[in-house]
């Protein structure tokens, strides 16, 4: 700034004061420019100008000219083309006109009667500098502001739960058009019911004075309906000298619909790549089916029948039975989309699911799985059916890397080793999934968990399983590391531990849960007579089955093969329980439902179902009615029906 020469627009009427103050600038030795003006329409019309001489380093301005006096004449400097910096000249009687001059703008004043130039230099190069500062703050803020107005996030400053600022991005995700319908109200009125609990604590810990950052998740309710779900990052904030929030959100509501689908599509390509070992699995019990039951027909047919010998086969086909309801029930429960809460299971369960599923292939390839489970029984929090996704794309890479491997691993025998270790200290499981089938390539290490990446060729993946299992993994607390091991590969999965111990009970899913039965001679036969019972199936073989069954037991029974006729029977003859199928053609069962509960609000319906669906959900029944629904998994128990009509019968049709 020393070797800078400084132009001065120098705005005087008298002309001795002018003479004074160019003086005593020359004095001080420093190099300055200056024009004088005498009045100030002459000084806006160069401020005005265009080009070099327009421009200058500060105004040194007298407020009493002839044509202009006051502050007025301050403002009409500033908006000139060319504004610069502005020192009051004034006498030493009107020191309030230089104060309220510094109130309108100018950077500082001088007293006329100058005690020498160092005097006013300082002036000027302190004006200088102050207006510099100024300007620089000026396009900081406009530059921070424009960064936070056209920033991709929600910004937001709260003060407590008040809403101080919210920027344009903030009313787009929470569906307003202006900042007046947000600004001043409590953000906690548009938070979900079940995330206030967590932003309240946060907003707590800031209003307290928590210095720290914050990282949450929050659904929120638009006005259009709308949830929206906002990964935050919070920091702590001062608003009018209080501690207040500041919080930055991005809306994922369609990332994580995204993820889902990912997720799903794994899943189903999972399945996809097992459709052998899975016909496999249902062809075994088939196969003890068929060969049952053509031994029973082999009785009638040589005139030879055992009773003893038919029961005991019976048995068999309805045990075979049971057997291929479960491995049809666990696929339907791991293909369908996750949308349950997070909740404590039993790892060791996903673990025995997944090695169930990919067993059987190991077995045909000649390879051998190893479970090694922990010292301790123990729960993560998470979903049991998205760890067996994890676990099954493990396993099945270590089966296909050994298959590809082929000779080495078969010369000492393809091993997987799914091993389970609890880290007291941290709290941590680890479960490792080993297999000797030659490791990763080390280039391929950092690539492994990225989408559509695949060491395998063409046609046998899709590079989506390690990618979404890394995904869900994190989303649960956790994280996968990828190493190798000895002559193989190692995947391990470290989950945060909800629960340690051994006195655990069983999780609620591995329960056998069934209806208490009422034994036929518990059960007063002239009392089951009286409960007309409609029974509707469109298969009609299932719907004869049951029909002849309960009137066997002393049931008075109707049967439909649809909706329409049911609706039809129970005008004639109106059923005190129904037991009805859902998905069926003319009318399904839950139009037949909502038609026979219009008539009677206190009949109970057993519901038949073999889809998941419907198993959560049977029937759109919202009009509160008297009785219940109960829901029976396909295939049927009919024993279990008999027993869940019978306590239906007792308490509701007295």
């Amino acid at each position: 700034m020393a070797d800078q020469r400084f132009r001065i627009l120098l705005v005087e009427d008298n002309p001795g004061d002018a003479f004074l103050v160019r003086t005593l600038l020359d004095e001080t030795g420093d190099p300055f420019d200056i024009e004088h003006c005498s009045d100030l329409t002459s000084a806006l019309t160069i401020l005005n100008g265009d080009g070099p001489g327009a421009r200058f380093d500060v105004v040194l301005l007298d407020l009493t000219l002839p044509d202009s006096s006051g502050v007025e004449t301050i403002r009409r400097v500033r908006s000139c083309a060319n504004s610069a910096p502005v020192v009051v000249l004034t006498g030493h009687k009107d020191e309030e006109l230089a104060f309220e001059a510094l109130q309108h703008g100018a950077e500082d004043y001088l007293t006329k009667e100058f005690p020498d130039g160092r005097t006013i230099r300082r002036s000027i190069r302190y004006a200088i500098e102050r207006s510099r500062a100024e300007r620089a703050l000026k396009e900081s803020e406009e530059r921070y502001r424009k960064l936070v107005e056209l920033a991709p996030e929600l910004i937001s400053i709260l003060s407590g739960e008040e809403i101080t600022y919210i920027n344009q991005q903030g009313l787009t995700i929470l569906g307003a058009e202006d900042t007046t319908e947000l600004v001043g109200r409590s953000f906690m009125e548009m938070v979900n019911p079940s995330s206030r609990e967590i932003l309240s604590e946060y907003i707590e810990r800031y209003r307290n004075g928590y210095s720290g950052r914050a990282d949450f998740v929050i659904m929120c309710n638009r006005p259009d309906g709308e949830t929206v779900e906002l990964e935050v990052s919070a920091i702590a904030f001062t608003h009018e000298g209080a501690p207040a929030m500041l919080m930055l959100a991005e809306d994922v509501t369609e990332k994580r619909k995204v993820e889902r689908q990912l997720v799903q599509t794994s899943k189903l390509a999972t399945l996809g790549e097992m459709a052998a070992s899975v016909a496999h699995e249902m062809n075994q019990p088939l196969n003890v089916i068929r060969m049952a039951a053509d031994t029973c027909a082999l009785q009638y047919d040589l005139d030879a029948v055992k009773p003893a010998f038919q029961r005991e086969r019976l048995s068999l086909i309805s045990g075979q039975t049971e057997r291929m309801s479960e491995i049809i029930k666990h696929l339907q429960i791991y293909s369908r989309p996750d949308d349950d809460d997070f909740a404590p299971f039993d790892p060791m369960k996903a673990v025995g699911r997944a090695v169930d599923m990919i067993e059987h292939d190991c077995r045909l390839s000649g390879i051998m799985i190893d479970v090694v489970p922990p010292a301790q029984m123990c729960r993560v929090n998470g979903r049991q059916v998205q760890l067996e996704q994890v676990l099954v794309n493990m396993l099945t890479n270590a089966r296909d890397a050994i298959n590809e491997n082929g000779d080495d691993a078969n010369s000492i025998g393809g091993l997987i080793r799914v091993s389970a270790m609890i880290d007291q200290d941290e709290k941590f499981l680890k479960l490792a999934v080993n297999d000797n089938g030659g490791g990763v390539p080390e280039a391929a290490i950092d690539l492994l968990f990225h989408p559509f990446f695949t060491t395998k060729d063409v046609g046998k993946g899709t590079g989506l399983g390690l990618s979404v299992s890394y995904g869900i993994v994190e989303a649960m607390g956790g994280k996968i590391d990828v190493r190798n091991e000895g002559d193989g590969a190692c995947f391990e999965v470290t989950l945060p531990v909800a629960q340690i111990g051994k006195e655990l009970e069983a999780d609620g899913d591995e329960a056998v849960v069934k209806s208490a039965r009422i034994h036929a001679d518990c059960v007063d036969r002239a009392g089951r007579q009286a409960v007309r019972v409609l029974v509707v199936d469109d298969e009609i073989d299932a719907m004869e089955i049951i029909a002849a069954y309960l009137e066997a037991q002393g049931y008075s029974v109707s049967a439909a093969t649809n909706g329409e006729d049911a609706l039809a029977i129970a005008g004639v003859m109106q059923p005190t329980i129904l037991i009805t199928d859902i998905r069926m053609p003319h009318m399904d069962g839950n139009s037949l439902v909502k038609a026979l509960r219009a008539r009677n609000p206190a009949m109970p319906v057993i519901v038949m179902t073999g889809h998941p669906g419907d198993a959560e959900r049977p029937v759109d029944d919202d009009d509160g009615a008297d009785a219940p629904v109960m829901v029976m998994p396909k295939p049927l128990d009919l024993q279990e029906l008999l027993g869940t009509l019978d306590e239906l019968a007792e308490v509701y049709c007295e």
